[in-house]
């Protein structure tokens, strides 16, 4: 593997924030609670400097039958100076199914490039993240309540021309999502990284601990 050099990689991780899910710069959503069909728009943000507090825009997609989590989803993220779209596709299995507690195994795959640039030109990324969430599903009166928590290993992937490199890391994502009538709903996660140096610890700028939040509207059947 010709791996990037240094100094290229080095801003290419900066401008790009180093902040993914599976979409850029969103939340990885894992509730294992899903069931039937379901759509969702969500507005996610960096919160602290190691984000460089981008901000992204996404559409996701999830088809839930018995065991079985399908995803997919397409979004825009600010780069600074570009917007660049992101994609990503999922699959989770519950190994446990119940009307009150719900685990599941996640795997899906999420893809980026950053829009042609003097340094960056033609760089791209992707994401594998590896989960296992946890969630509950709380009926109420006239709304029902789901918190999940999904702790995963990212293996993560760099190429630009004929070199690559990779940064594989942990994460953790947290959402609770309410389901109103009609189908209609809002939901809110937060998503934390622990990205470790490239180099060797004299690269300490390199150890990234990017934060982000989402919000978003869903709708389901």
């Amino acid at each position: 593997m010709k791996r990037l050099p240094f100094v290229v990689l080095t801003a290419a991780l900066l401008a790009a924030g180093s902040v993914r899910g599976q979409l850029a710069n969103v939340p990885l959503y894992a509730n294992p609670s899903i069931s039937g069909f379901r759509i969702a728009g969500d507005y996610a943000k960096g919160m602290n400097d190691e984000s460089n507090k981008h901000w992204a825009v996404a559409g996701q997609g999830q088809l839930g039958i018995s065991r079985l989590i399908l995803g997919a989803g397409i979004g825009v993220v600010d780069f600074g100076s570009n917007t660049d779209p992101t994609y990503m596709g999922s699959v989770a299995v519950k190994v446990i199914n119940g009307g009150f507690l719900s685990v599941a195994l996640e795997g899906g795959v999420g893809f980026s490039k950053l829009s042609a640039d003097t340094l960056l030109d033609a760089l791209k990324s992707r994401d594998i993240p590896v989960s296992l969430a946890a969630g509950l599903h709380i009926p109420l009166v006239v709304v029902s309540i789901d918190p999940w928590v999904a702790p995963r290993y990212t293996f993560r992937h760099y190429t630009m021309g004929t070199a690559s490199d990779n940064r594989n890391h942990f994460g953790v994502s947290a959402g609770v999502e309410a389901k109103l009538v009609l189908g209609l709903g809002i939901q809110l996660a937060v998503d934390f990284q622990s990205l470790p140096a490239i180099s060797g610890d004299v690269f300490n700028d390199l150890k990234r601990k990017p934060f982000l939040f989402s919000a978003g509207l869903h709708f389901g059947l």
